[in-house]
């Protein structure tokens, strides 16, 4: 029966296949009842002079409660017990009856001059007004009531067999189509008129009471699921349910008027005990005083939810305390083992029990973070807004699994990374913003290796995680005025906008999340200035303008140039005292003959003094010169950015950069290096200010001239002296991105039908269209094992999920 209950308030994930696995509703609905014995047991939990419930409106829902209760069992429902009933009704009191069978409540309300007024309504959609779209369902209360002129109609002998009569027998069905195209009258709801509009019109003497001045409108959405693997009975949420949450806010609200959701909802969930997920809803609806009465009740009811919170949900960080303890036990040596120690056989739960009442403190948090200052596992309070997740923190030492440790790593993304990164102000920040790379690169080896492209969810949570960060470091950068020209840059990521549309998203959380991550690339994909991955030297680059505006990053570029006219200038003087030694060993040969011989003796060539004058004097050579820094103004300035730039701009465009290659990320280019090739090593080595393991550098698709000259320079008598002084002859450019091919990315992004009757069905899950037609098309190769409107459902599968999250 616990299981049941909690089925119909809670609606989880695993829910029963058919009505008749579900205790409440089985048979007849025979023991649905049992909804309000519950909540009066709820009722009659609570002394009387419990503070939240000293409103004079709860006794009379008590005892509306109570009398409904008794009277819904259907062991107890006659026409003689209707009668009794009815008749005992007294002034303000209230009875509501609900009808399964005809799909169908009723409301009878006595005023307090003891005069009757009814209402109807249906209570649970049909199944194809359920199915047919992803948008959400409401109905509207109060449903119209209706006075009598005479009460004695409702206690009438005919009137209560009537009743008894809707409550037992099914009038008719609604009428739905099955998979053969025949109508089939079991597996629907059944028609509510017979109770919503024949009952109501079989009193005489009716007048329309005008509702709105009495109850405020309010809205109830049907949160219902439909279970059913082809029996002729799914399993539906509990109309009873429905029809308690309604009856509950329409009392309320005409004896509360406009305080009465607030008070609704906080009723209802001191009843479910859905307190968190509850509790923020009713925080949005608090607004400014009205009555102290009321405003009171609301406090004390608030307090007492949050104390069942501290009561139900343990302490965050209780596991710390327990790990401390198993640790020191570990060290205690063999000598000091007593083995009438009781400590030792001490069960931990009974350690967590001491905990959780207080009378422990963990000494774990009082020993901070991990030795390097920012990374801890996964007990490290989170509240702590230095505080960061470590992925080998969480493998290794907390023994998650790499799929939960992961996830622990999003949440953090999602719920305390703004927090973070914003905490310390710009003092802090390249200290962030280096924590939060190396953050970055562990979460995407490990998110990129262990979703691969078996898990789509996975996949799609690390896109959103990953922009969620890309996006976060962009703003925190924009806050700064000497940065916030970044918000007239482009941000191009490869076909990002386009695998928005297919990302697989589980929840209405994630969605929300994808629409504004959508937005803020989108907007930023049109912006007019160049991105930080593409052409460098530009002259409307970030780098460009940076640089142009730096005062030391053009002191640095004079002071290279300055040293570069020196070392050119020495290299002319060089050149030319080799020219001048040149042509003092040619001037010494000048008109002699040469006297070279053949030694038969030694069969060897003797060389003479002329010849080998000559050939000194030709073999004469001198390395180059290359200016290490470009001639053009803005390729300077590009340079000059890309050894000095700001370090959490190199943070974030190494981010940047590495998630653009996320499938190739290990994958070494051809490209060469500015600060591995002479002489841009040794000439700009001293101006560099960044880190040694960079992923992103200044980068060259030739080699320098120095470099092609070094195994063979030019020739001192054949080569001018302008033939030994070169400009720089690199690109100016950074390493390059290899993006992930979209096919090979819809391809990760797509769930895989590996059932044999749904294999055939992977085109339809391949495409975010509509494409139900094309699905219908192929209706002979439905398996036999499946239904065709099963089949033919699978048309709008991916589809509608893209609709629901797009809306």
């Amino acid at each position: 029966m616990d299981e049941s209950i909690l089925n119909h308030l809670f609606l989880p994930h695993y829910l029963p296949n058919s009505a008749d696995e579900d205790f409440l509703i089985k048979g007849k609905h025979e023991n649905e009842y049992k909804l309000l014995d519950c909540l009066d047991e709820y009722f009659n939990s609570i002394a009387p002079t419990h503070l939240p419930f000293t409103l004079p409106i709860f006794r009379i829902l008590h005892d509306g409660i109570k009398r409904w209760a008794a009277f819904q069992n259907p062991q107890n429902f006659s026409a003689s017990n209707v009668q009794s009933t009815i008749e005992k009704l007294s002034s303000g009191s209230f009875l509501p009856l609900y009808f399964h069978t005809q799909n169908a409540s009723i409301l009878i309300e006595i005023d307090e001059k003891n005069q009757a007024a009814v209402s109807a309504w249906e209570v649970l959609l049909s199944t194809s007004e359920i199915t047919s779209s992803f948008t959400r369902h409401y109905s509207c209360f109060p449903v119209a009531t209706y006075r009598l002129c005479d009460r004695n109609q409702l206690s009438a002998k005919t009137h209560c067999e009537v009743l008894v009569d809707l409550m037992s027998k099914t009038i008719e069905y609604s009428k739905s189509q099955n998979a053969s195209g025949k109508a089939d009258e079991t597996l629907d709801v059944p028609e509510s008129h017979y109770v919503c509009q024949w009952w109501i019109q079989q009193f005489q003497g009716l007048t329309n009471n005008d509702t709105a001045e009495i109850c405020l409108p309010f809205k109830k959405k049907h949160r219902d699921h439909i279970r059913s693997q082809g029996g002729p009975s799914p399993f539906r949420r509990s109309g009873l349910w429905m029809t308690i949450k309604v009856v509950s806010q329409t009392i309320l609200t005409k004896s509360l008027k406009e305080n009465a959701t607030i008070v609704y909802k906080l009723f209802i969930t001191h009843f479910l005990t859905k307190i968190v997920r509850r509790l923020n809803k009713i925080d949005h609806l608090l607004g400014p005083p009205t009555s102290e009465h009321i405003n009171q009740w609301i406090e004390n009811i608030r307090n007492d939810i949050q104390d069942k919170i501290n009561r139900i949900f343990p302490k965050s960080d209780w596991q710390q305390a327990v790990r401390m303890n198993e640790i020191r036990n570990e060290d205690l040596s063999m000598e000091n083992f007593h083995l009438n120690n009781t400590r030792i056989c001490k069960h931990l739960c009974r350690d967590l029990k001491a905990y959780l009442d207080g009378s422990v403190v963990p000494e774990a948090l009082e020993t901070g973070l991990y030795t390097n200052g920012y990374y801890g596992d996964s007990s490290q309070n989170t509240k702590n807004v230095d505080y960061i997740p470590s992925l080998e923190s969480l493998t290794n030492k907390c023994r998650y699994t790499m799929g939960v440790a992961l996830t622990r790593l999003e949440i953090w993304v999602d719920t305390h990374l703004e927090q973070w990164i914003n905490h310390g102000g710009l003092a802090g920040r390249k200290k962030n913003f280096q924590d939060l790379l190396v953050f970055f690169e562990e979460y995407q080896n490990a998110a990129l290796t262990h979703y691969g492209s078996t898990d789509p969810v996975g996949y799609s949570r690390f896109i959103l995680a990953s922009l969620t960060i890309i996006r976060s470091m962009h703003r925190k950068l924009c806050e700064d005025d000497i940065l916030k020209r970044l918000n007239s840059h482009s941000i191009q990521i490869p076909n990002l906008i386009e695998l928005f549309e297919f990302l697989v998203l589980p929840n209405r959380d994630d969605m929300v999340r994808a629409e504004r991550l959508y937005d803020f690339f989108k907007e930023f994909a049109s912006k007019s200035y160049p991105d930080l991955l593409t052409d460098i030297k530009d002259v409307n680059a970030f780098g460009v303008y940076y640089a142009g505006q730096s005062l030391a990053m053009n002191n640095s570029i004079e002071q290279i140039r300055r040293q570069a006219e020196i070392d050119k200038q020495n290299k002319i003087q060089e050149v030319q005292q080799a020219k001048q030694r040149y042509k003092h060993l040619m001037d010494s040969i000048r008109g002699l003959p040469c006297s070279c011989y053949y030694d038969s003796k030694y069969n060897s060539h003797i060389e003479c003094d002329v010849c080998s004058i000559r050939a000194t004097a030709d073999h004469m050579t001198v390395r180059i010169f290359e200016n290490p820094m470009p001639v053009q103004r803005e390729s300077a300035l590009a340079v000059i950015f890309e050894l000095q730039m700001p370090s959490e701009i190199r943070c974030y465009r190494e981010v940047l950069w590495q998630f653009v290659n996320r499938s190739k990320r290990n994958r070494k280019n051809k490209m060469h290096e500015w600060l591995s090739v002479l002489p841009h090593e040794t000439k700009l080595e001293p101006f560099y200010k960044g880190p040694d393991d960079c992923k992103v550098n200044l980068v060259s698709s030739t080699t320098s001239v120095t470099k092609n000259y070094s195994s063979h320079p030019p020739r001192v008598g054949s080569t001018a002296v302008e033939g030994f002084l070169f400009e720089n002859s690199l690109e100016v450019r950074i390493s390059p991105t290899q993006p992930i091919e979209f096919k090979e990315e819809h391809h990760m992004l797509t769930p895989q039908l590996n059932h044999s009757d749904y294999k055939r069905l992977q085109f339809a899950i391949n495409s975010t269209g509509f494409i139900q037609n094309d699905v219908i098309a192929k209706l002979s190769n439905c398996s036999l094992e499946i239904q065709p409107k099963e089949f033919v459902e699978f048309g709008s599968f991916r589809s509608g999920h893209r609709l629901q999250w797009w809306n």
